[in-house]
């Protein structure tokens, strides 16, 4: 963690990176040549040196550090952009563990296709007709909109306060 702040300057900076940015953070050199060339890029920088990146397989460690980015990019961001001062560390303990499931995955099947049955059974079609007979339908507020002026309002206002000031 500390490394890939120094890199990236401050917390905030880290922050506004993506999480593919944090993958390959500390793999500039090797980046910009892989494109130089047209080689494959590197799959991880300064990540590399995790230690759930070092119990994976040789051949899983990219999967694993794409995990491992996308979780530790959510951590940053609610580190650096919450205002609660509390030590809050319940994201870093969930995406801890969503990291190791799919690291467990990984070795158990050995590929990384997720669990089709269960997707299937979980995801409904969308049905316009039961959706319009929905009792507890949401409702579009027409108050909440924000509207624009026509040029021309803006144009005759301008006019007015130039006739107020030479007054």
């Amino acid at each position: 963690g500390a490394r890939l702040i120094s890199h990236a300057g401050s917390l905030l900076n880290l922050a506004k990176q993506p999480a593919s940015t944090v993958q390959i953070l500390g793999a500039e050199k090797a980046l910009f040549r892989a494109l130089k060339t047209k080689h494959d890029t590197p799959k991880y920088g300064l990540i590399y040196h995790a230690s759930l990146i070092g119990q994976a397989a040789p051949k899983h460690k990219g999967k694993v550090s794409r995990v491992l980015a996308a979780k530790c990019s959510l951590a940053i961001r609610v580190d650096a952009l919450t205002d609660d001062t509390t030590a809050d560390t319940t994201i870093g303990f969930e995406g801890r563990a969503k990291v190791e499931a799919r690291l467990r995955q990984l070795e158990s099947n050995g590929h990384a296709t997720p669990n089709k049955t269960l997707k299937a059974q979980t995801t409904t079609k969308y049905d316009p007709v039961a959706a319009k007979t929905a009792a507890t339908a949401p409702s579009y507020n027409d108050a909440s909109d924000m509207v624009l002026q026509k040029e021309d309002d803006k144009k005759k206002k301008k006019e007015e306060k130039k006739k107020k000031k030479k007054r």
